[in-house]
């Protein structure tokens, strides 16, 4: 399929190449897809959250990051859905699980949660693949969050570099409404991300926090979108990643002060670290504002590791691979402490010290 996707919202000079994703990102044509709900595990739900069999919301309501041409392909070819409604605070992570199989290597996955007034969940989404699988996941998730109501949706990636990856996150936020979107991103051979907030609500704010690596061949792009409509809205954006091999990464962040968004604020800031000459890494980040009284800022730093803090650790007994590896999980941090289960934290832990160590310097 030929739509574009990932698309700058404000394009740029075509030779730069960043303007919407490439054409490896082409969606796939399929014919109808069979059912895939085998392919989806999940965890029992408390009483305060029920699973409902539509979405209030209509998909041209509420626009991913990837785009409306992509939000309609999950809606016409979704082989597994699964939508919440929480109606209360929930202590309880929700935890659910996706795996591509030889069996099953098509997923078109359609999720949503439907937070009301005052409610709060946690949401752990897990995208895997057995070794032997070759095929394609595509994911979309939207967020309603009513007045108050408080979302965090962890998402953790680790297919196999076999299979591709396309995921989709759209979000709407009322007065007061907190959403956070925290992603892990390690596999496939290509992934498309894509998320979008509509802050609608004055107070609402947004926290997006992503950490991923890179190697061989692989190629990331990103797309990330946040839209200040209500009064003392904010947005704060961190993305860190490492890229190594022959690997390559887009990231767009846009933050966009829409009229009437006054006291709005928005942040965003990205460290990537270069481990190797083949790399390539472009980043966008953009910032239009139609409102005077807001407070907007980007960041980005881009390079190889400090020699002299790997000496220093060096010289306190670290080896040069533990001393990397220790810079690289003060930038990884933010979001794998955040992952509510211990094992897989450190299951993420140990491979990208395998993939850093399969990347060190010769």
């Amino acid at each position: 399929m030929n739509e574009q996707l990932n698309n700058l919202p404000v394009l740029t000079w075509n030779h730069l190449g960043v303007n919407r994703a490439g054409q490896e990102f082409a969606l796939p044509e399929v014919p109808q897809l069979e059912s895939a709900e085998k392919n989806l595990t999940m965890s029992v739900l408390p009483s305060t959250v029920e699973r409902i069999q539509e979405f209030p919301i209509d998909y041209k309501d509420m626009e991913s990051g990837i785009g409306s041409a992509y939000d309609n392909y999950i809606a016409k070819n979704s082989n597994v859905s699964y939508f919440l409604k929480v109606k209360q605070e929930t202590e309880q992570t929700i935890r659910t699980k996706t795996c591509i199989t030889p069996d099953h290597k098509t997923l078109a996955g359609d999720f949503g949660i439907y937070a009301e007034e005052g409610s709060s969940l946690v949401w752990m989404q897990e995208s895997v693949s057995d070794e032997e699988a070759a095929g394609f996941s595509t994911e979309l998730t939207r967020i309603y969050a009513k007045k108050n109501s408080r979302v965090r949706l962890i998402q953790v990636q680790n297919l196999n570099r076999s299979t591709a990856c396309w995921n989709g996150v759209a979000i709407y936020a009322e007065d007061g409404a907190k959403v956070e979107v925290v992603r892990a991103i390690l596999g496939s051979s290509h992934a498309a991300y894509g998320t979008r907030a509509e802050l609608k609500g004055r107070e609402s704010s947004y926290q997006l926090e992503t950490i991923y690596f890179t190697d061989q061949s692989q190629i990331y792009d990103f797309n990330d979108v946040a839209n200040h409509y209500g009064k003392n809205t904010q947005t704060d954006m961190y993305t860190a990643g490492v890229l190594a091999g022959e690997s390559s990464k887009i990231l767009r962040g846009t933050i966009d002060f829409k009229k009437g968004a006054v006291y709005a604020v928005g942040h965003e800031s990205e460290e990537v670290l270069m481990l190797g000459e083949k790399v390539r890494n472009r980043t966008v980040p953009l910032i239009l504002c139609a409102e005077e009284q807001v407070e907007g800022q980007h960041a980005a730093s881009i390079g190889r590791l400090d020699e002299t803090q790997i000496y220093y650790l060096i010289s306190r007994g670290l080896t040069p691979l533990q001393a990397r590896m220790l810079l690289i999980e003060g930038r990884f941090a933010p979001v794998l402490d955040k992952i509510p289960d211990e094992q897989l934290r450190e299951e993420l832990a140990s491979q990208i010290e395998r993939r850093l160590k399969e990347n060190e310097p010769k």
